[in-house]
Parts: C-alpha cells; sequence; structure tokens
C-alpha cells in the first residue's frame, strides 16, 4: 500500500512539475493592427461618427455642437475605463433609450426585399404615409443628412464596448425612410440630384464598412449600401429612366474587389479586444466569467462559476484566481483568436465556390494552427476563453463572410443591369441573347458558382446562385439565412 501511495505520489508530482514547466513560458507577441485601432484615434471635429453615436438622442439636442462632441470625447477618452466611467456610458445608454421611446416610435419604414415587387410603385402607393412620417421624424433625417455631408465618417468605438444600440436602430430605420423619400422625389421628375442623394448614402456606407471597428457599424454601412442598390435597380427598371441618368449610375458603381464589401477591421477590432481583456486578468488577477460564458452549453454551470467568482472576488480564493491568471498565456490565446480571425477573412477574400469540398467550413479554429508539444496540457484556461469567444461557427460565416459576398453579387448585379439598360436605350426592351450575352464576357462573377451571372425568363432577374451554391432559377428568399438565390429584377426583356 505503501508503494502504491509512493508512486502515485511521484507520478501526481510529475504530472505537476510537467504542467508547471509547459505553461511558465508565454509564446512571443506578434505585432498586430493597434495603430489603426488605437482608443482615441478618429476624433476629429469634422467627423460624422459623432452624430451616429447620439443619432437615438432627443429632438432638441444638436449634434453638431462642440459641447456634445467634448462629452463623447471625455467619456470615449477616459483612462483606464473605471466602475465611474462605465456608470456614465450606462448612463448615457440609459438616456438614448428613454429619448428613443419618447422620440422615435414609428420610425421603421416597410422595405421591399423580394425582387418581384416593384419598389417604386410600392412607395408610389403609400405616398400619404411616408410624406406624414418624413415630417414626424424630420430630425433624424437632418442627423442623416449631416452623416452624408460629413467631412470624415471614422467609428471610433472605445475596445471593449459596442455602438449605442438605439442609434444604430434608429439609423437603420432613417436610411429607408431616406432612400424612400428619393425614390419619391424620381417618381415626381427630381432624376439627377435624387440619384446623387442615393449615391452620397452609397459613399457614406462604404466609409462605414472600411472604419467599422464593430460589427454593428459594419452591419450599418452595409445596409446603407444594400438601400441604395435596391433603390437604383427599380429606378433603372423604370421605362421613363433619362440616358444620362443609367449613364450617371454606370459611372457612379465602378468594379470593386471584394475585400471593399468586408470586415477587416471588425475582425482587428474583436481581435484586440480579446487581447485587452486577458491583459485585465493578468493585471487584475480575478478571472472574468463573461470570459467563459459561451464555452458552457449548460447555463447552470456557467451561473455556478459566476457565483463561485463572486464568492472568490472579495479575498477568500484570492489564490486561486491569481494561479489561475498565472498560468494564462495571454500571446498564445490571442494568437490562436487572431489565427481564427485570420481564417474568415481569407473565406471573405476568396469566392466561396473555391473554398473546397463541403458547402461551409466545419472547423471553429484555424486548422493551421501550431500547438507545438503538449497542445493538450498548455495553456488549458487560454484555449476555453479561446473557444469562448468563437462559440459558434455559423453565425460568424452568416454576418461576417457571406454577408460580405452577398453584398458583393448585388453590387455586381446592379452595375451590370445599368449596363444592360444602357445598351438597351432608355425605356427599349433588350433581347435575351444580348443579355447573355453580357452576363458572359463580363469580368464580373459569381462568387458562389465561380461562372457568370446569370438571367431566369421566368422570374425577370439577374441573380447568383446564392451560399448553397444550388440554382433556383432566381427565386430569392426574403429571409438570408434561407440561402437562396440573390436576385436584381430587370425588365423589358425579350
Amino acid at each position: 500500500m505503501k508503494r502504491f501511495f509512493f508512486w502515485f505520489f511521484l507520478l501526481l508530482g510529475t504530472f505537476g512539475l510537467l504542467f508547471v514547466s509547459v505553461n511558465l513560458f508565454d509564446s512571443r507577441s506578434r505585432p498586430g493592427p493597434a495603430a489603426r485601432i488605437d482608443p482615441g484615434a478618429n476624433l476629429e471635429a469634422g467627423n460624422g461618427f459623432f452624430i451616429l453615436w447620439g443619432f437615438a438622442a432627443a429632438a432638441g439636442g444638436d449634434l453638431k455642437a462642440p459641447d456634445f462632441r467634448e462629452e463623447v470625447r471625455a467619456l470615449v477618452n477616459a483612462p483606464g475605463k473605471s466602475s465611474s466611467v462605465r456608470l456614465r456610458y450606462g448612463q448615457w445608454l440609459a438616456r438614448l433609450n428613454a429619448a428613443f421611446r419618447d422620440n422615435w416610435q414609428g420610425a421603421n419604414l416597410v422595405f421591399p426585399q423580394l425582387p418581384t415587387e416593384d419598389i417604386c410603385a410600392y412607395f408610389a402607393s403609400r405616398r400619404d404615409r411616408i410624406q406624414e412620417q418624413l415630417r414626424r421624424f424630420d430630425v433624424p433625417l437632418r442627423r442623416y443628412r449631416q452623416v452624408l455631408e460629413a467631412a470624415d465618417l471614422a467609428d471610433f468605438t472605445p475596445l471593449g464596448w459596442e455602438f449605442p444600440a438605439r442609434s444604430l436602430l434608429l439609423a437603420i430605420y432613417t436610411a429607408k425612410l431616406f432612400a424612400a423619400s428619393r425614390i419619391l422625389a424620381v417618381i415626381d421628375g427630381d432624376w439627377l440630384p435624387a440619384c446623387a442623394d442615393l449615391f452620397s448614402a452609397q459613399a457614406a456606407g462604404m466609409r462605414l464598412i472600411a472604419s467599422g471597428r464593430t460589427l454593428t457599424v459594419n452591419t450599418l454601412g452595409k445596409t446603407m449600401v444594400e438601400l441604395t442598390l435596391r433603390a437604383l435597380a427599380s429606378l433603372l427598371n423604370r421605362r421613363d429612366c433619362p440616358l444620362a441618368v443609367t449613364r450617371f449610375i454606370l459611372e457612379k458603381l465602378p468594379a470593386k474587389p471584394a475585400r471593399e464589401f468586408g470586415t477587416q477591421t471588425a475582425r482587428d477590432f474583436a481581435w484586440m479586444g480579446f487581447a485587452r481583456a486577458l491583459e485585465r486578468v493578468q493585471e487584475n488577477k480575478v478571472i472574468d466569467p463573461l470570459l467563459l460564458k459561451d464555452y458552457f452549453r449548460e447555463p447552470a454551470r456557467f451561473f455556478a462559476l459566476e457565483r463561485f467568482v463572486a464568492i472568490s472576488g472579495p479575498r477568500f480564493f484570492v489564490t486561486v484566481h491569481a494561479l489561475a491568471a498565472f498560468f494564462l498565456k495571454k500571446n498564445e490565446s490571442t494568437a490562436a483568436l487572431r489565427a481564427f480571425w485570420d481564417h474568415v477573412g481569407r473565406l471573405e477574400g476568396t469566392p466561396p465556390a473555391l473554398w473546397g469540398a463541403g458547402p461551409r467550413p466545419a472547423a471553429r479554429l484555424a486548422a493551421d494552427l501550431d500547438l507545438g508539444p503538449f497542445w493538450w496540457l498548455r495553456n488549458p484556461l487560454g484555449k476555453m476563453m479561446v473557444h469562448s469567444a468563437v462559440p459558434f461557427t455559423w453565425p460568424v460565416l452568416q454576418h461576417y463572410v457571406y454577408r460580405s459576398h452577398g453584398l458583393k453579387v448585388r453590387y455586381d448585379l446592379t452595375r451590370l443591369l445599368s449596363q444592360a439598360r444602357l445598351q438597351a436605350g432608355p425605356g427599349k426592351s433588350l433581347k435575351g441573347e444580348a443579355l447573355q450575352d453580357l452576363l458572359t464576357a463580363a469580368a464580373e462573377r459569381d462568387p458562389f458558382s465561380n461562372a457568370s451571372y446569370r438571367f431566369s425568363r421566368e422570374w425577370g432577374v439577374l441573380y447568383s446562385v446564392g451560399p448553397d451554391g444550388t440554382d433556383n432559377d432566381g427565386r430569392e428568399l426574403p429571409a438570408a439565412w434561407k440561402d437562396s438565390d440573390i436576385a436584381v429584377p430587370i425588365r423589358f426583356v425579350q
């Protein structure tokens, strides 16, 4: 029996020594995009993002006033993000929520999603209701125009924070109302100025896509671009669309690479935010349970851990926290998460048709990580945090990769539509054979099939086969989760 205990404790000690030795040294830190995500960057007075930050504020506030900018500056630049700063930020969000509830209820406007719906006819039949909304929500519309006219439009969201949700929601509602108002202006004969306004929204959306530190800001930019493209497609299909307007639209839609519709800045921001959270763990010697929340599939287990941390916080189990923080490999953990986001970036930059076998990558983390020896024993807490930071692959692919490719597809199809309308002439029909020749000869290729875009006679649309790679003859469903075709209507085809 004594021999058994001797060997047992020797084996246990050997394992403990091995665990300590393989977790004693962290890997070297790798340079990252910290300069582009400096918390104090982009806080110049001409940045229209100040207006977006407080977009849902009460109607009486002037979001271009210096005192408003200084209030946001003081909040964003506060050193350390202490509990008092968090309290002020919470009060800020509470004011926005209250202003949204008291002033902006009913601002949402249904914007047709299906290519079979005529957007111009839809809004023309609802002119009175839209005009009433334009009068009622004049303040957010004026703020929206100020954003579009801003000399700069760059996200300055601090690490660890999110863009105010109510401001995002109202900005999306206002973008729909703005696009609807421009369509009504075109119906009244104001073609070029209204189209120029739509392209101002499209340009602002592209700037938000490029600078969006959080996915919500990137999504707002994508929504603004998509609304513009849907509106332009409807205008190009009107028989009274002047040739000069068609040429103007084509000139304003130059060929763009896929990366311009991507999420590079948002992915860098997610990686930097994770690294900052791990720094706080090592500085405070207390494990934040929220960094492990998504690792637990059963909520009861997470709440048990949270209660344990709450109890151990007041120094009862400080040693446990300090040891866990000591054995946490910050550089190795952030490298693993950064490799995942780099993997997502490669998927964004590569047409899905070229990904290889299977419709979607199955791995949660990049398969080409160099884990080194004793990978199963090294950095267990860090691995849990990385898996918690990326709990599910499909939402990441849906909101980052497929949304970017889908917007690129809609941009390409609207550009091809303008080329077809210019080739046919104002209000004239285009032969199906000529349209097919145009699609075949175009430089744009469907990223979901790696072939030319297609034309459906049955539905009267130009289309892509969509994320599932299945040709449904141009039938697009309203929900992106359905993996349906992506289609843009084209009228007057023989």
